[in-house]
């Protein structure tokens, strides 16, 4: 079921995979060892992983609006609104991975942040 969800948006997805995973492992780092000096990495690592998914969405409508008129058979199809449309939701796999590692990422910044909080010396 994954691996028909990697392969349905295509060759973009594994950038997201590890961009998104790379970013989830520094905020996880973040969050079990606090250090303000590591926020700027990881917000840093969530923009690669935000224009990975800009990309993988990209390329994959792309593929999409090249493929379909290229294969007479989908093009002249009465169905090619359902062709279209199939294609238009694995051009989106891209964003739902990423969106989810990034979602991920920041929740457990967010714990990070709490657990920071808790050790700064109150003034």
């Amino acid at each position: 079921m994954m691996l028909d969800f990697m392969r349905s948006g295509g060759v973009g997805m594994w950038f997201v995979l590890l961009f998104g995973g790379i970013s989830l492992g520094a905020a996880l780092r973040f969050a079990l060892s606090p250090d303000p000096r590591r926020v700027d990495a990881v917000r840093d690592l969530t923009r690669a992983t935000l224009f990975s998914v800009a990309a993988a969405v990209v390329s994959g409508f792309a593929a999409v609006g090249s493929k379909v008129p290229a294969r007479p058979e989908w093009a002249n199809s009465p169905k090619i609104h359902l062709i279209v449309m199939e294609g238009i939701s694995e051009s989106l796999a891209g964003g739902i991975l990423g969106f989810a590692l990034l979602s991920l990422t920041w929740m457990v910044m967010a714990v990070g942040h709490r657990r920071l909080a808790r050790e700064l010396p109150v003034a």
